[in-house]
């Protein structure tokens, strides 16, 4: 996959941190989202050129609504576009899955995405499990790849800046994007994760992982839809790909018990791992949903890649 510049950094606080042990995790359905900001202290400025798709020059693409969505390989999805969209202009891309039992307006609502910034900036797109009742699963990994590439055929995409973000079996999704489509995604935000069949977070013994993604693991620390368990997996998995050391540095601006962000040292040039053990009560105080401070800190950090 394509690479970026310098690891994305906006750290605070002396060198020391935590090691790669004892934190919580988890992963379930349903959360609110906050309003994104403009890039912050989260990244440092790319060399990488962009990467235009195939649909860069077509005119008048259909995206679809969330009342009229469009279809590919059994899944619904509509796209949002940037203000004043250029057919000529490669764009960003955040791809953000849904939770398990949630419309496919979801995210569109509750992610943050639809902000000043991200509108003007992103195409957005928000896809939807083929099944509602039964979330996102090991059964739709399949249909990601048709998925990408009817996006890229469709719109003028940069395809060395496309990310997957997601909350409960939505992080689950975009977490497995991660490792099986790393050479198609730049970078993955997974929140409140749970673990999936067929896909151990054992590097590198049971999966072969596509090159590498910046990796931001969300996780409410008191998580009690799904258990703490699987958000340290999560980020050690990532850390691992990486090839990050075990200390940690805060992130300024996120230290707050609400967002809890620290970056790891040491991680392949370009390709850093956060970990956000947050204290958000989001969803209705479970600590499992998708919280206030993940939009900021997102396209601070992605627009920097």
């Amino acid at each position: 996959m394509s690479g970026a510049g310098s690891g994305a950094g906006g750290a605070a606080g002396g060198s020391s941190g935590t090691t790669s042990g004892g934190a919580n995790g988890g992963g379930g359905a349903g959360g609110r989202g906050g309003a994104a900001g403009s890039p912050g202290a989260a990244g440092s400025g790319s060399t990488v050129p962009a990467n235009p798709s195939t649909g860069c020059n077509k005119a008048s693409p259909a995206t679809g609504t969330s009342g009229s969505p469009l279809t590919v390989s059994g899944h619904q999805y509509y796209v949002k576009l940037p203000t004043n969209y250029d057919a000529a202009k490669p764009y960003p891309v955040m791809m953000m899955f849904n939770p398990t039992g949630n419309p496919i307006s979801w995210a569109e609502s509750n992610a943050g995405f639809e902000a000043t910034g991200p509108k003007e900036a992103w195409i957005r797109v928000y896809p939807t499990m083929a099944n509602n009742a039964s979330g996102w699963g090991a059964s739709d990994v399949a249909f990601f790849e048709p998925f990408y590439e009817k996006v890229i055929d469709s719109y003028c995409v940069d395809k060395a800046r496309v990310f997957a973000g997601g909350e409960s079996s939505g992080g689950d999704f975009s977490s497995i994007l991660g490792c099986e489509y790393g050479d198609k995604i730049r970078a993955t935000a997974p929140c409140s994760t749970k673990p999936v069949s067929g896909y151990a977070l054992d590097v590198p013994i049971k999966r072969q992982c596509k090159g590498e993604v910046t990796a931001v693991i969300i996780h409410g620390k008191n998580d009690n839809v799904v258990g703490p368990a699987n958000g340290p997996k999560t980020r050690d998995f990532y850390a691992a790909l990486n090839h990050c050391g075990t200390m940690t540095t805060p992130v300024a601006g996120y230290t707050d018990t609400l967002s809890n962000c620290v970056m790891f040292e040491g991680c392949d040039a370009g390709y850093p791992v956060y970990w956000c053990n947050h204290t958000d009560p989001n969803y209705s105080n479970t600590n499992h949903g998708w919280p206030a401070f993940a939009p900021k800190f997102l396209w601070a950090l992605f627009s920097k890649l």
